[in-house]
């Protein structure tokens, strides 16, 4: 009786075997590396340490503006953090998006949208544009929350070597709704500067 389960064992592993690929070649896996935006964060803040940049972060809340530079990593950090924290790697996250593709055959861009099928997740969207060489260009995240006693608004658009955007508008009941805008500006500095 063993010999026969063992021949039956055999013979379905035999059949459920997955074809090989012709030539040798490897199967293609989907890169997914553009969503893990908190290892891209770090290695952009280290790119940003190594070459000279000049940071200005302009703050705006309720209207009154306030401009700084940013000279330390602790500031950059800071600054990323929002995007970091809109990183849709995660395993818990695997099935919580539905996923656009849109190629740019021209340019050789790729633009991944990222929409939640409807759960509570943050972000609700993510946009990401990445080169012919796999770099991001651009990320937009948006996030929103709304019931009888807090609403909350989150944009975050991020332009590499130019700008990131953090956007948020928050208003809890009995209180007045506060808006705040941050806005960083990269400027690469050159020899000649």
């Amino acid at each position: 009786m063993r010999i026969v389960f063992a021949g039956l064992f055999a013979l379905l592993m035999t059949g459920c075997r997955l074809p090989e690929p012709k030539g040798g070649a490897p199967v293609a896996v989907r890169d997914h590396s553009y969503r893990a935006l908190g290892n891209y964060c770090w290695d952009e803040i280290a790119r940003m340490r190594k070459s000279p940049f000049q940071i200005t972060k302009t703050i705006r809340l309720n209207g009154q503006t306030v401009s700084a530079p940013v000279k330390d990593s602790a500031g950059l950090e800071a600054l990323f953090r929002p995007l970091m924290d809109a990183d849709i790697s995660r395993p818990s996250l695997a099935d919580a998006y539905d996923i656009d593709t849109i190629p740019n055959h021209f340019s050789g861009d790729t633009t991944f949208i990222h929409r939640t099928r409807g759960k509570q997740t943050w972000p609700a969207q993510l946009i990401v544009e990445i080169d012919s060489s796999r770099r991001i260009k651009s990320v937009q995240a948006s996030s929103h929350t709304k019931n009888p006693v807090y609403e909350y608004r989150q944009e975050i658009v991020y332009e590499r070597d130019r700008q990131l955007s953090i956007s948020s508008h928050q208003k809890i009941i009995f209180m007045k709704a506060e808006n705040m805008e941050t806005i960083a500006q990269f400027r690469p500095l050159t020899a000649q500067q």
